[in-house]
């Protein structure tokens, strides 16, 4: 488990589990499955992430070697871009997932495109 400590920069009105954070400057929209006590805005928490991907995994090597995050439309789907290392890929956040490493594993040290559903974040003790 990667343990982040992330800056809340806002929680969901419409949706009660939306909540946007900020981590190494990279801002990113997250569904908060485990909350397991009152966040407040502008507060920094340890948090942990899983990436949620519902149906095929979208995985594509990539010509440019460049990392980050690209949200898609206004939900919680994002295309995740950066080096694959060992089923970790590092896109300024390091998000490990075991089919990165056990079907991927070829792309081993690549660049690559990671399309996920969603980004679950789980807020943890301090």
């Amino acid at each position: 488990m990667n343990r982040h400590t992330a800056l809340v920069q806002a929680i969901g009105h419409d949706v009660e589990e939306e909540v946007a954070l900020n981590l190494n400057g990279l801002e990113v929209t997250c569904f908060a499955g485990v909350c397991p006590y009152e966040i407040r805005e502008g507060e920094k928490y340890p948090v942990s992430f899983e990436l949620m991907i519902f149906d095929d995994y979208e995985v594509e090597e990539s010509e440019a070697e460049s990392a980050g995050l690209e949200r898609i439309g206004n939900g919680f789907s994002y295309w995740i871009k950066g080096r694959l290392e060992r089923g970790v890929i590092d896109c300024g956040i390091q998000f490990e997932d075991e089919v990165l490493l056990s079907d991927y594993g070829y792309l081993d040290g690549k660049f690559i495109w990671l399309k996920v559903d969603r980004i679950d974040v789980e807020f943890l003790e301090a």
